[in-house]
């Protein structure tokens, strides 16, 4: 298979891209410059598809500092991360080599394929902090903190299309299990600040699916009902090291992979051998694995 990124435009001034392990960025074209809002996994030549669809001057900025958000960043030399999610660059190296070999064996990339922490260089950092604003010309990016998945998560509001671009600060499978992760109620107050924003759409890191503000209110439903579930253990696939307690709200026969959806994981809890059994649990690990 090919590392081909793909890009389609949703909006007059929004192109979605893609890579091949299923990882979302978006690029905002205004008229005089261009926001790159995260990197994805850095397998493929993200910035060659930039300067395809743009020749204008691109500021980068990352909605936190996951591997699979940051590894295009090595294609570009300056990119914005908060200041609580900076510093995080040589764990996301180390679990960014491991992925590589886990991909090229997956798709079966052939010799050569590109990956930008392979042949770019760690980027210089500057900070962006909640209420930062860039003027794209004609169009406006600003900044939002949302902390939840990590402390320092941001989000990214283009105010003319009236677009949050969130990274993963709600997913289908939301997970909170991170050392750097809040809790869960921190996180409910973060999907109530998501729910004042003057936005029609939210965009996130892993689906071509737009939810809706009305849809953050499964997101607190399953908060409030994973409060009173026991939860099951749960660890990644692809890094082991991660671990956690996995709540599954969705009834079984929901695909873990669609947007309707509804799982968290949060840190471990000390395991209980009595109480009910999970809905949904022989699916869940499928929609967790490689969206963490």
């Amino acid at each position: 298979m090919e590392a081909r990124i793909e890009s389609v435009q949703v909006r007059p001034h929004v192109w979605r891209l893609a890579d091949i392990a299923g990882n979302r960025c978006y690029l905002i074209v205004g008229d005089e410059r261009a926001a790159l809002v995260d990197t994805m996994e850095g397998v493929g030549d993200l910035r060659a598809e930039v300067e395809r669809i743009t020749s204008l001057p691109v500021t980068v900025l990352l909605t936190h500092h996951h591997h699979d958000h940051v590894g295009g960043a090595y294609s570009f030399e300056r990119v914005g991360i908060s200041a609580v999610d900076d510093g995080f660059w040589e764990t996301e190296e180390d679990a960014e080599a491991r992925i590589r070999e886990q991909l090229r064996e997956r798709f079966e990339l052939p010799e050569g394929t590109f990956f930008s922490t392979a042949e770019g260089k760690r980027p210089r950092t500057w900070h962006v902090a909640e209420g930062y604003e860039l003027d794209l010309g004609g169009e406006t990016v600003r900044a939002v903190a949302l902390p939840g998945h990590t402390r320092g998560s941001m989000g990214y509001v283009v105010e003319g299309e009236r677009v949050l671009l969130s990274g993963d600060a709600v997913t289908p499978c939301m997970t909170l299990f991170y050392d750097d992760s809040t809790s869960v109620d921190e996180w409910v107050q973060t999907l109530g600040k998501m729910e004042g924003l003057d936005v029609d759409s939210i965009m996130t890191g892993h689906y071509d699916h737009e939810f809706v503000p009305a849809d953050l209110a499964g997101w607190r439903e399953l908060a409030l009902w994973a409060k009173d579930d026991r939860g099951m253990r749960w660890q990644n696939i692809s890094l082991p090291e991660l671990r956690g307690c996995l709540h599954v709200m969705s009834e079984d026969g929901v695909d873990p992979d669609s947007p309707e959806f509804r799982a968290l994981i949060e840190r471990p809890k000390p395991r209980v051998r009595s109480g009910r059994r999970r809905r949904g649990s022989a699916k869940a690990d499928g929609a967790a694995e490689g969206r963490a």
